[in-house]
């Protein structure tokens, strides 16, 4: 059943045409990603229904697409916001893929080994009938078929290299891994690595037919191949093991795709900004402080080094620290993420008339 969107052809063309400046650096105001809801009293933001590991792996597939409805339905797309449904299996479903164990959490997923053994023996392969793989595949065919032509089908979340191989070997058994047997673990990268485009390609053959561009977990939209790749692990380790172990991974995930963006998140990682930086094909990068640090219009260091670099960056702020960024750096190559507070559309609007001034 067709949703009822009042989301028109010519929005859509504008999105395809706004997205695509802002990634090519012709357009000359950021990004805004607004979705305000009708009736906000109405919903719990704490709802963890459209978090797909929390169902039953037998579970039906439309009954549970229905959950996403009442909210699409009552959302209005400002800005460069657009339809969207993203199957959430939570973060780093390629380990599962892979054979590690998946421990549903409420809104996330955990992971314990599935494989036992000597770390020479360990192997990151997936025969795809593995039951998470094709139940992803399963939800995100299901969204093409009901709303394919209405709404841009995201790609599940599927993690950063070392990320997967913690989950299939335990974090602190990789932490002891790096110093004791690196060529093993630049082994695992690489079949890691291998597994992930691999997955990347099939699940981008899904979605790319239905003409809605190509989005993910983050807020970000693509006419042609884009993702938010990322690797959390890396808050643990140096600068040299990161170049070591995560850098070719990165370089391999930007050379298949045209808009590739990294999820720089948490102060520790801040370590690895020059090597982030020195990709030629990384297209931008996320910046999130983490949890209990000052928000984002607080590292302005930061973001204007991004953006010094030729580098586009996407922040999630209040409307506040949007105004804030762009007085003090501008608003062109950056994309603001709006969520919080909950906007009504009265005041979404009114929002953007005062960026817009601001920006001008």
């Amino acid at each position: 059943m067709p949703l009822e969107l009042s989301f028109s052809e010519p929005e859509w063309e504008r999105i395809r045409r706004d997205w695509s400046a802002w990634w090519a650096g012709d357009l000359d105001r950021p990004l805004i990603v607004l979705e305000c809801l009708e009736n906000l009293d109405r919903y719990d933001p704490n709802f963890a229904g459209t978090f797909l590991g929390n169902y039953p792996l037998e579970a039906p597939v439309d009954p549970i697409l229905d959950v996403f409805v009442p909210r699409m339905q009552n959302t209005h797309y400002l800005g460069d916001s657009f339809p969207r449904f993203w199957p959430n299996f939570g973060p780093g479903i390629v380990a599962a893929f892979a054979g590690a164990q998946v421990h549903p959490a409420w809104d996330t997923t955990w992971f314990t080994p599935g494989k036992t053994g000597p770390l020479s023996e360990l192997r990151v392969e997936c025969d795809w009938q593995n039951h998470w793989w094709l139940r992803v595949v399963e939800f995100t065919t299901a969204a093409l078929a009901r709303w394919g032509n209405q709404v841009s089908i995201g790609l599940t979340d599927l993690g950063g290299n070392l990320d997967i191989i913690a989950s299939l070997r335990d974090t602190r058994l990789l932490l002891m891994d790096l110093v004791k047997f690196p060529q093993e673990v630049e082994r695992l990268a690489r079949e890691t690595t291998r597994l992930w485009l691999e997955t990347y390609r099939r699940l981008c053959d899904l979605v790319s037919p239905a003409g809605r561009g190509v989005t993910c977990w983050g807020p970000l939209w693509s006419e042609g191949g884009g993702y938010m790749l990322q690797s959390d692990f890396s808050y643990m380790i140096s600068p040299r093991m990161f170049e070591r172990f995560v850098l070719p991974d990165l370089e391999a995930c930007c050379a298949a795709m045209e808009h590739a963006f990294y999820h720089l998140d948490g102060k520790g990682q801040l370590v690895h900004v020059d090597a982030l930086l020195s990709l030629p094909r990384l297209r931008g990068i996320q910046w999130v402080p983490g949890y209990g640090k000052p928000p984002c219009e607080e590292w302005l260091p930061l973001l204007k080094k991004i953006r010094e670099s030729g580098k586009l960056c996407q922040v999630t702020v209040t409307p506040q620290g949007a105004l804030t960024i762009v007085h003090e750096l501008g608003g062109k190559g950056f994309c603001f993420n709006i969520s919080e507070p909950q906007l009504t559309p009265a005041e979404g609007e009114a929002f953007l008339a005062e960026l817009e001034q601001v920006n001008s």
